[in-house]
């Protein structure tokens, strides 16, 4: 199920008017037989300098225009661009550019591409269509037709987000289409689906509480006096089907009267400010809660009051209880100890004296009753220590404590399924296994010293390294790659989506997806197949392949999977399988499903001699991080999906996740995100013993609020005075970027700079000597400029036509009876035409280059120029006779 689009079709998209074509002025033939002969003199000299033919007259541009226009397809292909005629002549587009919002991206029309009368011409993204636009359409974006001079605007159409179908213009107004009518005849008006009918046991179902914080979750109640079958339920959060993927009940599951059911490990993250929806398996909307912008649900927003679970208002509570009655009310369960000399505390979080007169304590027995004295008023902050010689009953090794106000409602309950050393202790929320139990004083809940740092400075450049929107959330893992011909090449992973991405650096510094790669990248499967691969964390190995770091399969989220699977990134297609694949299950710690793998680096054997261990023979060697324990594990990988454990780094930090490897210092740094507010450490992997150093502060310049999840860093032996690049994957895509580069001020790159030799002396010439001729002087020839015949270098690109934008296009093919179409536009009779490469050498390929003659091109236009002048001369003389 799609979004639908906005109700007024003009609040979604918009058609700008089309700009009329401008006036000609047919050519004066009052006397102009001088003009005339001037201009068969210069022709011949203008002909030896405009070698390339002149852009195609623009004929009635009026009568074309964008008919219907595909950003997101729900069958998953790739956008496209339909073009129609409706005047009654044929129009060349040839040179024609087409533009999204944004002047820098366009795409030229190949060649030979003319649009017949009536006739519509689907223009397709080059994934689709080699040869064809290169540049996405994204959810609020526009597509606008320009003429051949690149000024004048043919037609235009905008929207606001993607349509559940396509846009199309229905009597010059622009709208979602009732079905996609590719290369035809446009269908009628989008009519949304009914929605969806009442449910049976709509009233029996209520959302309770949520956490959105940490382990996110949501539970939901049934609040009738009937066993409700909720097989195929489901769960949302603000984000609608196909955007979201739901929370599902599995089949078979029932809920008593009363009973509670806890969706965990849910396929979506739950944020500040935001819902929590249950769906019955119709799509009827059963009930639903939202809370609070810019705050998470934390420690948990439940609801309280009313006559019983399914009635009254949403507040944010003091204690999580998942599973169990709200802890409504200001005074809570604060500590129990069931394990040696009971007792039960209770604590008063509100601002306001609570009188707990006939309030009541009991264990799992509804006959185990401790109740409060009268006149018993605890202050706000206050404790209320009970005994367990005042209870006058045991808390056993399975059981329970309740609280209960006067009238019998439950206000909160503590269960436990096993005796606890100390105590279970509330802290921030929650309650937890306490160090030392403290009856009657603040619990111990093993507060963590604030983590001292040391500054990490930058250049204070920090630069924006993709296009607006062009990530979404999730772009995580992140390595740098240095070829043999010192290029770069930032290898990236999409953990949501699955996709493995490989960016080079554009002219305007931005990282763009190589060519040939599809959008977002390639998606991955596990060596078997299947599976959706969380990737996490990425790195290339000392063997070329790309190895991912992953903690779970996205086809079954509430699951730990953590694995390291390799790639051959060369392989053909837009579906990578795992070449080979490492399950660390029994390797390394167990982890919660959403706590596992997150950073990986490859490194040489090498860089484990000081791990205090022997280093096994392997395929391949990897420090990976796990979330949950923040620590950092050094694996030998071996053949046959074998893997050990040579040496385990402690962290000084509880969570971790990026790693990367600096070879020329022989350095492992290790970063957190905004979490533990971007903090650091490193490794310095040639020393005995191997652990962290201090912790270093976010870089200077980095915002608080930037989930950087990735970061790949230049190795330090090509800084530039003293500064290294950094990039870095922010997992939010904040303000709508995800990739982001600063430059760290680094000692060790001062230690890999060399000093430059000195420069030889010239020698002096002899007195009397002709000087040595420079390379290249020997002879009289001149030598061939570069981009000649003589260089062996070439202007344009095999296999097409290299445009003055950089855009490469392909050939036309002809067609039966005279007529051509270039790859990467498809006709209205639905077949895609292949691409004829344009020759290379041909003088349309070589962008005007002119040969090399001995005559001055300049020369050339000089004398051209002044003939017509005199032509024009003439013509005034002949006007004053």
């Amino acid at each position: 199920m799609r979004p639908s689009p906005a109700h007024s079709p003009s609040d979604a998209a918009v058609r700008r008017p089309v700009l009329p074509r401008p006036a000609g002025h047919r050519p004066v033939l009052h006397r102009l037989g001088a003009l005339s002969g001037a201009l068969a003199l210069s022709a011949p000299l203008v002909a030896v300098v405009v070698l390339a033919p002149s852009a195609p007259a623009l004929a009635a541009p009026a009568e074309v225009q964008i008919s219907e226009v595909e950003s997101d397809d729900p069958a998953g292909g790739e956008d496209w661009v339909e073009l129609v005629n409706t005047g009654g002549e044929p129009v060349d587009l040839s040179g024609w550019f087409l533009r999204d919002d944004d002047d820098s991206r366009d795409w030229t029309l190949p060649a030979g591409t003319v649009i017949a009368p009536g006739e519509h011409l689907v223009l397709e993204h080059a994934d689709a269509a080699p040869g064809g636009f290169d540049f996405g359409l994204g959810k609020a974006d526009t597509v606008r037709l320009f003429a051949a001079d690149g000024a004048t605007l043919i037609d235009s159409l905008a929207w606001t987000e993607h349509a559940p179908t396509s846009y199309i213009v229905i009597d010059g107004v622009v709208t979602a289409s009732a079905e996609v009518t590719k290369g035809t005849a446009n269908s009628g008006p989008y009519v949304p689906p009914p929605a969806a009918q009442e449910h049976p046991d709509a009233d029996a179902i209520r959302v309770t509480e949520a956490v959105s914080e940490g382990d996110d979750w949501v539970e939901i109640t049934n609040v009738s006096d009937r066993t409700i079958d909720l097989s195929d339920w489901y769960l949302l959060d603000e984000k609608d089907i196909p955007a979201e993927v739901p929370a599902v009940v599995p089949a078979g599951t029932e809920l008593a009267p009363g009973e509670r059911y806890v969706f965990t490990g849910m396929p979506f993250g739950l944020g500040k400010g935001d819902q929590a929806r249950i769906f019955a398996p119709n799509g009827h909307l059963v009930d639903g809660t939202k809370w609070p912008d810019d705050i998470h649900a934390v420690p948990s927003w439940q609801r309280c009051g009313g006559g019983g679970a399914g009635e009254g208002d949403f507040s944010m509570s003091h204690v999580a209880t998942p599973g169990g009655a709200n802890a409504c009310g200001d005074v809570v369960i604060n500590e129990t100890s069931s394990g040696g000399d009971d007792f039960v505390e209770l604590k008063n979080l509100g601002s306001a004296p609570a009188d707990l007169s006939g309030h009541r304590v009991l264990d799992a027995d509804d006959d185990h009753v401790y109740t409060v004295p009268a006149g018993t008023v605890l202050a706000p902050g206050a404790l209320l220590l009970i005994t367990g010689d005042e209870l006058d009953y045991g808390l056993g090794g399975e059981d329970q404590v309740r609280l209960q106000d006067a009238a019998g409602t439950l206000l909160g309950q503590v269960s436990w399924t096993e005796h606890v050393t100390e105590s279970n202790a509330l802290c921030e929320g929650v309650h937890i296994a306490s160090a030392a139990a403290t009856p009657g004083e603040e619990n111990d809940c093993g507060a963590v010293e604030p983590v001292v740092t040391t500054p990490l400075p930058t250049d204070g450049n920090l630069t924006v390294n993709d296009e607006a929107g062009e990530w979404g959330e999730d772009l995580s893992g992140l390595d740098l790659q240095i070829l043999e011909d010192g290029s770069q090449v930032l290898w990236g992973v999409n953990n949501d989506a699955g996709q493995l991405s490989r960016l080079v650096l554009a002219a305007d510094g931005t990282w763009t997806q190589t060519e040939g790669w599809s959008t977002g990248g390639k998606h991955t499967l596990f060596a078997d197949g299947t599976g959706e691969p969380d990737g996490e964390g990425i790195s290339v190995g000392t063997d070329g392949l790309i190895y991912l770091s992953v903690e779970r399969d996205n086809a079954d989220k509430g699951a730990s999977r953590n694995t390291v699977l390799a790639y051959d990134a060369s392989a053909d297609g837009d579906l990578l399988t795992a070449v080979s694949e490492w399950n660390l299950t029994d390797v390394l710690p167990a982890t919660s499903a959403n706590g596992g793998l997150e950073g990986i680096e490859m490194v040489p054997a090498s860089a484990f001699a000081q791990l205090g261990a022997e280093v096994p023979a392997a395929e391949a060697y990897a420090f990976v991080v796990l979330e949950d324990t923040g620590d950092v594990y050094a694996l030998a990988l071996q053949a046959g999906g074998g893997a050990a454990l040579v040496a385990t780094l402690p962290s000084p930090l509880p969570g971790l996740m990026a790693l990367d490897y600096d070879a020329a210092s022989n350095t492992l740094w290790a970063f957190a995100d905004e979490a533990l507010d971007g903090v650091s450490v490193q490794y310095a992997l040639g020393a005995a013993p191997v652990v962290a150093s201090e912790v270093f502060a976010r870089p200077d310049g980095m915002p608080a609020q930037f989930a950087n999840e990735g970061v790949a860093l230049a190795p330090t032996d090509i800084c530039t005075d003293g500064v290294r690049q950094a990039w870095f994957t922010d997992d939010a895509d904040t303000d709508g970027h995800a990739l982001r580069g600063i430059g760290l001020m680094d000692p060790a790159c001062d230690d890999a700079i060399e000093p430059a030799p000195e420069p030889e002396p010239t020698p002096e010439p002899t007195p009397g000597s002709d000087p040595a001729p420079a390379p290249g002087d020997e002879g009289d020839e001149d030598p061939a400029p570069a981009g000649s015949e003589g260089d062996g270098a070439e202007s344009g690109t095999s296999g097409g036509t290299q445009t003055s934008g950089g855009t490469q296009t392909s050939g036309v093919e002809q067609r039966p009876g005279g007529s051509s179409a270039p790859s990467g536009v498809q006709t209205s009779g639905g077949a895609y035409d292949s691409a004829n490469a344009a020759d290379p050498g041909s003088a349309d390929s070589r962008d005007g280059a002119l040969a090399r003659t001995g005559v001055s091109a300049a020369a050339i236009t000089v004398t051209a120029l002044a003939l017509v002048a005199g032509g024009y001369w003439l013509i005034r003389r002949s006007r004053q006779a």
